[in-house]
């Protein structure tokens, strides 16, 4: 049965809370799929190489005419040609489901008979290009008998909505965890998002965010070097709290030593710089969470978009967090290679932060920073579980 338990929007206090020491909760298994990556493996593969799939808008041209440049799947029935189609989303949740469910098979057996909580990820019903019919399709999609839940959370925000899900979840295996024997529920986070159709284009390029849309200039028209690449895409966590990760019928793919969410001052539109107070915040409480004992930090997820005004949030949250980070850490941007996923791309750079920390064989952390359009930003600290094996990287993800 589907019953939905709530519906949030950003509601923070800007501190987070913290996990039960004595219930660390791990990250059993993620999933991903955007146009270059359409497994976790292979986006892996694709934000390592940077490597995007980009096509032509079949229909919206920009003020001068000229098609915008969208990171979308195959269109042979024209979807993305006209109003916004809800069976879209729901065919990328599906996706991530699937992939989730397959990736879940070692422990399947032991999950059987746990009830199952569903944090499902959506935008903001009054963004532009959002469908009307969007939750009904949704729920036709993530209805399957593999997955009877028996709980369903509606997230409705921007682009840190997947942190606030995690936050959420992470907090509701918590409470469990103190009721004396009650079992322990499979968590999962899903996200999906679609902004590639023509309605979603022209608010952005309203906005001037699209990047390579022409603008009239007194010397003619000239391509903005910054903004967006609209994509599309989903992905889904699955959550557990145990113990110790030997309980669990196979190796998780990641722990979660913290998670925060915090409120950004400095309205996007205004005109004062944003120097990433929120951020800042979120990953800073996200950091204190793990406790003294962490691993030391040696990636780092960003979700720059291509707007000034990410990068400005992104250097100044970088220059407060470089004592936490490990001497020769790494960044990744993920939107060079999956484009800008908007609602859904908190949920993603978590899912691939996970799998990259299951592929190392010693612990280290990966902190995933999360901005957005609207107030709300988050932060998340996992850990590797140090399961992985002794290949590269690279060799690992074709496997």
């Amino acid at each position: 049965m589907w019953q939905v338990e709530n519906r949030t929007r950003y509601v923070t206090d800007g501190r987070g809370t913290g996990m039960n020491a004595e219930l660390p909760l791990w990250l059993l298994a993620a999933s991903c799929c955007f146009p270059s990556g359409p497994t976790i493996a292979l986006a892996d593969a694709a934000l390592r190489a940077q490597l995007s799939l980009t096509r032509r808008h079949p229909s919206y041209r920009d003020r001068a005419g000229v098609p915008a440049r969208v990171s979308s799947f195959p269109d042979p029935d024209g979807r993305i040609e006209g109003r916004p189609d809800a069976r879209r989303w729901g065919w990328l949740a599906r996706h991530a489901l699937a992939q989730l469910t397959t990736s879940l098979a070692p422990h399947w057996e032991s999950l059987l008979d746990r009830p199952r909580w569903l944090w499902l990820v959506l935008p903001d019903e009054h963004r532009h290009g959002v469908p009307a019919d969007l939750p009904a399709a949704i729920r036709h999609a993530m209805t399957q008998d593999l997955w009877p839940w028996s709980k369903v959370n509606v997230v409705r925000g921007g682009h840190a909505a997947g942190l606030l899900a995690l936050e959420q979840a992470r907090d509701a295996l918590r409470a469990v965890s103190l009721r004396t024997g009650e079992v322990q529920p499979l968590a999962v986070v899903l996200a999906t998002d679609a902004a590639t159709d023509a309605e979603s284009l022209a608010w952005l390029d309203a906005q001037n965010l699209l990047h390579g849309a022409h603008v009239h200039r007194p010397a003619g028209p000239r391509a903005l070097a910054h903004g967006r690449v609209p994509g599309e895409g989903a992905a889904a966590l699955a959550l557990m709290g145990t113990s110790e990760a030997s309980n669990l019928a196979a190796p998780p793919s990641a722990r979660v030593l913290g998670c925060s969410t915090g409120l950004e001052p400095t309205d996007r539109h205004g005109e004062r710089p944003c120097v990433g107070a929120g951020l800042s915040a979120a990953a800073r409480n996200a950091i204190a969470q793990a406790g003294s004992g962490r691993p030391p930090i040696g990636l780092l997820f960003s979700d720059m978009n291509g707007e000034p005004y990410r990068a400005d949030e992104f250097g100044f949250t970088a220059l407060r967090l470089g004592p936490e980070l490990r001497e020769g850490w790494r960044r990744h941007t993920p939107a060079l290679a999956c484009g800008d996923l908007h609602g859904a791309s908190g949920v993603a750079n978590l899912a691939m932060a996970a799998y990259q920390l299951s592929k190392l064989s010693t612990a280290q952390g990966c902190l995933v920073l999360s901005s957005s359009d609207d107030p709300l930003r988050g932060a998340a600290l996992l850990a590797s579980a140090g399961n992985g094996g002794n290949l590269p990287m690279e060799a690992q993800a074709w496997r």
